[in-house]
């Protein structure tokens, strides 16, 4: 009998609830698609990363869990507050509290499973769509193939029911303590408004304004430190719930003042409905609104990193093969061997890198980039040679230049166009987001070379692979006569091959390089350290790179270099990032949405008579739809456009270091619109859905 009941409910649940039907599909959906990327034997045969993947989809799984069990939690609990007077009805007709929970257990419970068989093939459908793209950022084909693995499918379910189990765990304690009383009253309970210190609490609005203002001030103006910062993050979380007590309490303020445009139109009622709404979901209004700012800030940090992938894997890795030596009498007859016999020689190039002694490029560097701030400045502008010594990563210790002769043939290497000079010039060839930091000073630099002074000629940002091997960040081009004139510095191989390179080249190669430079490998390394022959506290050094430059959100530092191995190495770490800041962002943006359309379908049927009276007291049903319509708007616009300002103020802010670290194209504002243009393509969907249905509600007999 309890089965038959539970099954005609969770009938009528369907119908009542069914956005949340719809979300619960989605997220079932949404977790078997993205499980699967974990499990696939093609994901894990393209890329000795593949874990990176793997630990970046568990920690977003980790945060998704939680977040869907809040969902199911608040969508239990609010069914149940619905549905009281039927349970405490089932009381009085001598059910026990047992058979009541265990009801409404398997009735939430069937809404789920039906949820997870709709949403496992809209899963597979998605996962197909997934791989589809995930293939295309490696510019391979993809074969419509439908990977279901076992472990793909216990991850599923173990996430999906146990989002279930953490919620209804908690509504069957609260079912115990429940008496008859409690179950006919709790209907009512959303209703309640607690007046309480209204006037006092009003202030909380301009308290947490300023305190956003405040935050805001010090994360634009880099003022803070590790502790600080997360003192201030609980703050900000703090200051979004309070600000919502305080948005109540204005507005019930207001009402109570009878405010100036309290009487126009049908505003009263518009007034009354959100005031309403504001004092009894205050928690729940902040919730959203961090929900949404997190699927904002979520999408728009994927845009960043997609948007950025193919140039900055470009400017990083151009040649096919590029290998460093600081042995300026390298031959690299060795490493030319195993290119020429794993992928074929096209062209090649050995040159070196010169220095003359002089560090004025490095010092003006080191004390005019504006993202570097002060760190390496004395207080009279000067440079800070201990702070400098201190981070001693990022430039070599003298300027580096490159024989024009042989920058002409690196560029035809590349495909560009040889540049020329004139005896008495010189270029600087330069990473593109440091050229709007040479200012007046630098290009005005004469240089004085052997028996002349040069004068700058050009800059050129073409991607040059500026991360050590060829300079770090910059390369100071001169004539090939004032090159012999210097010192070499390094040595250098780039070569261009007939075929793409295996993966097994890049690692060959890098063995090779650290035999002929006497370091031990990483697994020797640690046997020793363990043996007690190396000091816990020395870590282990594979590089011989003078400098490395500035690069910091994607860095790719190697004495050794083969493009095709380490592009797709990279191209997948900067995947693994995009797909679960995108699951993410979605599931969020579901979940936030989800709550905010049942609430408001709620109300239709419950509030129903309101409309009525509405229309009896002579709206017609045109003007009872655009009421309807502002009242979505403006309970939907609340915790968005909160959400829309705090993260425009994080996006911004982080689209702009961003660019400034990567390069990339674009800036904050840039990466903002298109996050938020798919923000609003999601909540359009949810509120046209919501409109349709409440119109539907208050017009039903």
């Amino acid at each position: 009998m309890l089965s038959k009941l539970a099954v005609r409910n969770a009938k009528r649940s369907m119908k009542d609830y069914l956005v949340y039907l719809i979300t619960m599909t989605g997220v079932a959906a949404f977790m078997f698609a993205f499980n699967s990327m974990i499990f696939s034997s093609s994901v894990r045969a393209m890329c000795s990363q593949a874990m990176v993947m793997g630990a970046m989809m568990g920690l977003a799984t980790f945060f998704i869990v939680l977040i869907v069990a809040w969902l199911i939690n608040y969508m239990v609990h609010f069914m149940l507050e619905k549905r009281s007077r039927e349970f405490g009805t089932y009381l009085l007709l001598g059910m026990k509290k047992k058979e009541i929970s265990r009801l409404y257990m398997r009735e939430n419970l069937i809404l789920g499973t039906i949820g997870l068989f709709v949403g496992t093939p809209i899963g597979i459908f998605l996962q197909q769509v997934l791989m589809t793209i995930f293939f295309r950022v490696f510019s391979r084909n993809y074969y419509l193939k439908i990977d279901i693995t076992w472990p793909c499918i216990a991850m599923t379910l173990g996430c999906y029911y146990g989002c279930y189990l953490i919620a209804l765990i908690r509504n069957r304690r609260m079912f115990k303590k429940m008496s008859i009383s409690d179950l006919m009253r709790m209907e009512k309970e959303n209703e309640k408004i607690v007046e309480g210190k209204t006037v006092v609490k009003q202030w909380l609005l301009v308290v947490c304004l300023g305190y956003f203002a405040f935050f805001f001030y010090q994360m634009y103006n880099a003022n803070y430190q590790l502790g600080t910062t997360i003192l201030m993050i609980i703050f900000f979380i703090v200051a979004i719930y309070l600000f919502y007590i305080g948005m109540a309490s204005f507005l019930v303020e207001y009402i109570k003042r009878g405010g100036e445009r309290l009487y126009k139109k049908q505003n009263l009622f518009l007034y009354r409905q959100m005031a309403s709404k504001l004092k009894t979901m205050q928690f729940t209004m902040g919730t959203l609104t961090i929900l949404l700012t997190c699927a904002i800030v979520g999408g728009s940090v994927a845009m960043m990193f997609a948007k950025c992938q193919d140039k900055v894997l470009s400017n990083t890795m151009p040649f096919d093969v590029l290998v460093y030596s600081n042995n300026t009498n390298e031959k690299f007859a060795k490493e030319l061997k195993l290119i020429e016999k794993d992928a074929g020689i096209k062209q090649s190039l050995t040159y070196h890198i010169y220095q003359d002694g002089t560090s004025k490029m490095n010092e003006y560097l080191y004390t005019h980039c504006t993202f570097l701030g002060s760190q390496y400045r004395n207080s009279d502008g000067s440079l800070n040679q201990e702070a400098v010594k201190k981070d001693d990563y990022m430039y070599y210790d003298y300027d580096t230049y490159m024989k024009l002769s042989d920058y002409n043939q690196l560029r035809k290497m590349l495909g560009l166009k040889a540049i020329a000079l004139e005896k008495n010039e010189y270029a600087i060839q330069i990473k593109e987001r440091l050229k709007s930091e040479l200012n007046s000073e630098i290009k005005e630099r004469v240089i004085q070379g052997k028996d002349q002074k040069l004068k700058l000629s050009a800059v050129y940002t073409d991607g040059f692979s500026q991360n050590g091997i060829n300079g770090a960040d910059y390369l100071i081009i001169i004539p090939d006569k004032e090159a012999n004139a210097m010192k070499p510095y390094y040595t250098d191989l780039a070569v261009s091959t007939n075929r793409t390179p295996t993966d097994d080249l890049q690692q060959k190669l890098y063995d090779l390089r650290l035999k002929k430079n006497h370091i031990l490998s990483e697994s020797e390394f640690d046997r020793l350290v363990e043996e007690g022959k190396i000091k816990d506290s020395v870590d282990w050094d594979d590089t011989t790179l003078g400098g490395q430059g500035t690069d910091q959100v994607i860095v790719v530092v190697s004495d050794v270099m083969v493009s095709s191995a380490l592009t797709n190495e990279m191209r997948f770490i900067i995947t693994a990032v995009i797909f679960p800041t995108v699951y993410i962002g979605l599931v969020f943006l579901c979940v936030a949405l989800t709550i905010l359309a049942v609430q408001q379908l709620s109300d239709s049927s419950k509030y129903k008579f309101r409309y009525e009276t509405l229309r009896k007291l002579g709206l017609n049903e045109r003007e009872l739809d655009c009421i309807v319509w502002k009242q979505l708007c403006s309970y939907y616009m609340v915790p968005a456009i909160t959400a829309l300002f705090l993260s425009a103020m994080i996006v911004i802010f982080a689209g702009n270091q961003f660019v400034l670290y990567t390069g990339a194209y674009g800036n904050g504002f840039y990466y903002y619109g298109i996050g938020v243009l798919l923000f609003f393509g999601v909540y359009s969907l949810y509120i046209a859905a919501t409109y349709i249905g409440f119109k539907r509600n208050i017009r039903s007999r």
